[in-house]
């Protein structure tokens, strides 16, 4: 499945009546378009300079491991509707030692799209094969830093010749699983910015199939808060056009805010839509609070909660009302 065909295709409908009477027919007509981003453990191997992780009041309340017993209930509650299954969204899940059974349920459930977003450090040639058999069609690997002192500056306690071998042993897997795709999420700020000209001088050997540019967020009282774009703004636009050159001339993905101006307005109808399809679940949070995800299915919490009905609605609501929904989103296009 073509996950970001279908994201570019979302994002080239503008017409929030549209989408929404999209999202009407698919949940009426038993389609997938849940979008599943599963963390099953509280943990990190690293500690990046940008991420909560370093937020010594946030670890101690950040705890736990997803139990093993529940994965099967996990599966039965929302993999039935999910369109994709992101396996790691704010921690490490290669820390998870019952890893291996998350794919096996998501292939089970013949999740159509499945991924792992992991800072690449654990990753092994035996454990990516096995995954890729499971069904894993892609790994989505953080990355903080283009050369080594940036690197291990930003991402602490990261070895980067263990991430430049990760991303050397994903790229022989491909030639054997070519279906399996390699993505980059770059996560930049003043001080790494600069670094992105040489993006590809340094990485263009290995099999990129999706770079993503996302700014620095502030996620709490982390260890470095400089959270300012007044350095960054002048030159993104010159910078995001020789990237976006080479992506096209490589038929590599580029997933990025399209211009300085939209670099920081992030307002926009795509945050509503995440309200329906954007479920988050961890060893504390299973998506929506209401949801007794151990006793019922998704559609049987849809069904009582009347989410088609609450669909319905939304594509006849006014412009007004829908504008004053929206709430803080990255403006990213797909290239």
């Amino acid at each position: 499945m073509k996950v970001y065909s279908l994201l570019k295709l979302n994002k080239f409908i503008k017409n929030y009546r549209l989408k929404f009477l999209g999202l009407f027919l698919f949940h009426k007509l038993n389609k997938r378009y849940l979008a599943v981003h599963f963390d099953p453990i509280n943990a990190c191997n690293l500690r990046c300079r940008m991420c909560y992780f370093t937020d010594d009041d946030y670890v101690k309340k950040l705890k736990g491991t997803f139990d093993k017993n529940d994965l099967p209930l996990f599966g039965k509650a929302v993999l039935k509707r999910a369109l994709k299954l992101q396996i790691g969204c704010g921690t490490e899940p290669t820390l998870y030692k019952d890893l291996d059974d998350i794919f096996k349920i998501a292939k089970q459930y013949q999740v159509p799209h499945i991924s792992l977003t992991t800072n690449a450090n654990l990753l092994t040639k035996e454990k990516i094969e096995l995954w890729v058999q499971y069904g894993l069609n892609e790994i989505i690997v953080s990355l903080h830093g283009v050369y080594q002192a940036s690197y291990e500056n930003f991402m602490q306690k990261g070895d980067y010749n263990k991430f430049l071998n990760s991303l050397q042993v994903i790229t022989e897997i491909k030639e054997q699983y070519p279906n399996l795709s390699l993505r980059i999420n770059y996560t930049f700020n003043e001080d790494n910015f600069n670094e992105l000209a040489d993006f590809f001088t340094v990485f263009g050997k290995y099999k990129i199939d999706t770079l993503q540019l996302r700014p620095i967020s502030n996620l709490g009282n982390t260890s470095y808060r400089n959270f300012g774009m007044e350095k960054i703004l002048p030159v993104y636009d010159e910078t995001l056009l020789g990237i976006r050159n080479y992506c096209k001339m490589k038929s590599i993905t580029l997933i990025a805010a399209t211009s300085a101006k939209n670099l920081v307005s992030r307002k926009n109808i795509e945050s509503i839509i995440y309200n329906y399809t954007y479920c988050y679940i961890s060893p504390t949070d299973f998506w929506h609070k209401d949801f007794d995800w151990k006793n019922e299915t998704y559609d049987e919490y849809a069904s009582r909660k009347k989410i088609s009905q609450e669909l319905l609605q939304n594509i006849f609501t006014s412009s007004k009302r829908i504008k004053s929904l929206q709430t803080e989103n990255l403006n990213y296009d797909i290239n």
